[in-house]
């Protein structure tokens, strides 16, 4: 197996990316909080298209409304972009992590000879 360095380069652009897109990891969690409000918000005003029928079947013809579809796949599609965000933000901090690891490795290998 090969052994898999990060060079001061890579750590270099991994910790940029952290910072640059902090702004948008911020933004995507924003929009999804907003996405998950307007699912409450949508199925509460299709319900009340149907005041005159029982709570129960309110709910059905909100659950059946391609509002509410509409509004679940806005919070699909913003929990996935939330969530993609996170998973390279993951990845640039295990790089970071890496290389911080690598070379107190070889800096204690250093002193050590």
């Amino acid at each position: 197996m090969a052994t898999a360095w990060i060079t001061d380069d890579e750590a270099d652009r991994a910790l940029d990316w952290l910072v640059s897109n902090a702004p948008k990891i911020g933004e995507a969690k924003k929009r999804l909080v907003l996405a998950e409000r307007m699912v409450d918000r949508t199925k509460a005003l299709v319900m009340k298209k149907f005041s005159e029928l029982p709570v129960s079947a309110q709910e059905r013809e909100a659950k059946a409304s391609d509002e509410l579809f509409a509004a679940y796949q806005e919070e699909a599609e913003a929990a996935g972009a939330f969530q993609t965000l996170l998973a390279y933000r993951d990845a640039a901090s295990a790089r970071v992590d890496a290389w911080r690891s690598i070379n107190a490795t070889l800096r204690g290998a250093r002193l050590a000879a």
